[in-house]
């Protein structure tokens, strides 16, 4: 049967985030007379941000690992959300065609690591991207579908296994009908499970193109180079050197 998931109503997104943002300040920084400082814990609970602008975004590397560090805009507070993504599969959806660019949205599940009330920004570490979003709430009714590909927009449990199938595959769906009648519920499923696999596929290789997953190759030993070569590389070849 044709399922579709729902999270919680548009704005509820946008209210979590202003609740978000003035819990975790007063975590922060809220200090009794005494100098007791709160214990933390509420920093220590995974957040979702939703409608977060992207400010600013900066690729880069740590311990031969690439990075992307973001600057984001929180609307409902108009707090600035900083973090640095790491993790493969996040930065894959950063760095899907088309890649994300300032001035679009992305939803996140963070980490509250810091908090400066005087800056009005919140440091979230660690940080997973959910996925692209809207830069404001929808009016009215919202299906996670619309914003993340990833959500399952139809379940079969008819056949000897159960498939759930997402919005990036539901094209397949149009092929429902001729499939059961030429090959029953256990031939629909199990076509549906091969297409989705040969996807899955497609798809990984795609990101493993990204260089996401794994440090640059180490550079070679002594015993790997020809003879005669050199086991360091020349230095770099910078502006206002002498010839």
């Amino acid at each position: 049967m044709k399922t579709g998931t729902k999270p919680s109503k548009g704005r509820t997104g946008a209210l979590l985030g202003r609740a978000l943002a003035l819990a975790a300040c007063c975590a922060w920084a809220g200090r009794s007379a005494d100098g007791k400082t709160a214990n933390g814990n509420e920093l220590a609970l995974q957040h979702f941000f939703r409608y977060l602008r992207i400010l600013s975004l900066q690729e880069g590397e740590s311990n031969g690992y690439p990075h992307v560090s973001l600057s984001l805009c929180e609307p409902s507070s108009q707090m600035t959300v900083k973090c640095k993504v790491m993790k493969s599969l996040s930065l894959a959806k950063l760095k899907e065609d088309p890649p994300v660019k300032v001035g679009e949205a992305v939803a996140l599940t963070g980490v509250v690591a810091g908090v400066n009330p005087a800056e009005k920004a919140i440091t979230l570490n660690p940080v997973i991207v959910r996925h692209r979003d809207r830069l404001a709430p929808k009016p009215g009714k919202e299906l996670l579908y619309e914003v993340d590909s990833s959500a399952v927009v139809y379940s079969f449990t008819g056949g000897k296994n159960p498939v759930n199938v997402t919005k990036r595959d539901e094209d397949l769906l149009q092929q429902e009908g001729a499939i059961l009648a030429s090959q029953g519920k256990d031939g629909w499923a199990r076509f549906l499970l091969q297409e989705i696999a040969k996807r899955d596929q497609a798809a990984l290789a795609k990101r493993n193109q990204l260089n996401i997953f794994r440090r640059e190759a180490a550079p070679p030993t002594a015993d790997e180079l020809p003879p005669g070569a050199a086991t360091n590389p020349p230095p770099p070849i910078t502006e206002g050197e002498d010839d």
